[in-house]
């Protein structure tokens, strides 16, 4: 197994050696040709928890507070289906920031690194002159692989007036105004502990429970403490939006907010859900994408930097995973990529255990295959003892929903446009039989295009921890 995966990585670093040689654009960008960016990353927040999505989808719960960032989707552009291939912190980052799917890059597990000379985000607009800036969380490996300035430290706890450094992004910002800036804000926001905002917004008896939760007292208490942080992470935005303004840049800004991957709570987070891989993602540049609008179009992170690079100089990067939707953004195209794809890698999750999961998602219907579903999906979440508590109550009363979550079956078939929350699996239904076999087929020939050997790469994870993780010493 060790020889084929050496294998794969010889591979893989040839591809990559070709990213970093290759120049990609010639000219470089000035204050008056360039836009700056700022793009805000939620950290484990739900899609569906920002108020400008509880008016586009009616079956989202409608329960977040979110004014600031409703806001940006009045002045800008809302994906209604924009996906992470993982919904987990480093990974889904990583993919982020290089254009380029989990396993193909080489940090396809929790806290693992990316191969030697894959390039980010930072070398390709840092070559065409832009300052390119990090405030807060970083969890992304090596270090030469993402050389971003420094500019905020992650703050994950109750004080302070932001959780990533908002007098170091001031200052970031307002620097040099003859020279475009690209700042990721990576607020730690709403990552449990969930320490910050003020649950008083969030009364536990008027809350809308997702369908794949279970309506306890418990449940209850924890998504009004979640909720809080969101509706702090909003605030954080305004602090953003409020510092724009002051410089006078908001037209010459590409803003985006992000939400990263679903929260912390079951079918969430360390799922292949769209609980946990759908984004939210909202993107506004005054003048050039019409506001108030919103897509349908299926878009990927992977997309994100080969598109921010063609709208900035019409150039994308090769070899990247990722496809520009730069057309959609300018109204030129309604749709973008047929289908949207799913890892998860369970090994080195904290309280984990060896758990592949692969998807493929399109625009009916999604297949999600367990690689080992002998096995029990565990992280810290199935370890919690108010989780125990929620499953010896849930038998009690002859329910499944958090059983299943634990225990799947080897294959699961949604209907998405009339489940879209996964509560029906239709795999033993025969009249699908069609549309299964056309997933698997192009689920396998991805897997293939990538290098991933499914369970040989799950339990290979440990090869490219990016520090002494517990789960790999």
């Amino acid at each position: 197994m060790k020889k084929t995966l050496k294998t794969l990585a010889n591979i893989s670093l040839i591809t990559m050696m070709v990213i970093v040689t290759k120049p990609i654009m010639a000219d470089t960008a000035s204050a008056s040709s360039a836009p700056n960016i700022v793009l805000v990353l939620a950290d484990d927040m739900s899609w569906f928890d920002v108020g400008a999505y509880h008016q586009a989808i009616d079956y989202a719960p409608k329960n977040a507070i979110t004014p600031n960032i409703d806001k940006i989707a009045e002045e800008g552009m809302m994906f209604t289906r924009s996906f992470t291939a993982t919904a987990m912190c480093a990974v889904t980052r990583q993919q982020l920031y290089t254009g380029i799917y989990p396993v193909r890059n080489g940090a396809y597990g929790n806290h693992t690194r990316v191969y030697d000379g894959v390039k980010s985000a930072v070398h390709y607009f840092r070559d065409i002159g832009y300052r390119v800036g990090l405030a807060g969380k970083g969890h992304i490996f090596p270090k030469q692989a993402f050389p971003f300035e420094r500019v905020g430290k992650e703050n994950k706890g109750p004080d302070g007036e932001s959780s990533f450094g908002i007098e170091q992004t001031r200052k970031f910002m307002a620097r040099n105004k003859n020279q475009p800036f690209f700042l990721v804000v990576a607020s730690a926001n709403p990552h449990g502990p969930w320490n910050r905002g003020d649950i008083k917004q969030y009364p536990k008896d008027k809350l809308e429970i997702p369908v794949f939760l279970n309506d306890t007292p418990g449940l209850r208490h924890r998504l009004s403490q979640y909720l809080a942080e969101v509706t702090d992470l909003d605030r954080e935005v305004g602090l953003l939006e409020a510092e724009i303004e002051k410089l006078g840049i908001k037209n010459e800004t590409i803003f985006i907010f992000t939400s990263e991957q679903g929260s912390s709570l079951p079918f969430g987070k360390w799922t292949n859900y769209d609980s946990g891989l759908q984004t939210a993602f909202i993107i506004r540049w005054p003048n050039n994408i019409s506001a108030g609008t919103s897509s349908e179009a299926m878009i990927e992170y992977v997309d994100v930097i080969p598109t921010l690079t063609d709208l900035v100089q019409s150039t994308v990067p090769e070899n990247l995973d990722g496809k520009s939707f730069k057309p959609v953004l300018l109204g030129q195209e309604s749709e973008h990529k047929e289908y949207v794809y799913g890892i998860q890698t369970s090994m080195n999750v904290h309280e984990g255990a060896p758990y592949p999961i692969r998807s493929i998602r399109g625009k009916h219907f999604k297949l999600i295959h367990n690689l080992m579903s002998d096995g029990k999906f565990s992280n810290v979440i199935t370890q919690n003892p108010w989780f125990k508590d929620e499953i010896r109550a849930e038998r009690k009363i002859n329910k499944q929903n958090y059983s299943r979550y634990v225990k799947r079956p080897e294959f699961e078939f949604y209907d998405i446009v009339n489940d879209p929350f996964e509560q029906d699996n239709l795999i033993d239904q025969p009249q699908y039989k069609d549309q299964v076999a056309v997933l698997k087929d192009n689920l396998s020939a991805w897997m293939v295009q990538q290098g991933d050997l499914g369970i040989e790469t799950e339990l290979s994870v440990c090869e490219r921890k990016g520090f002494s993780h517990r789960r790999c010493r």
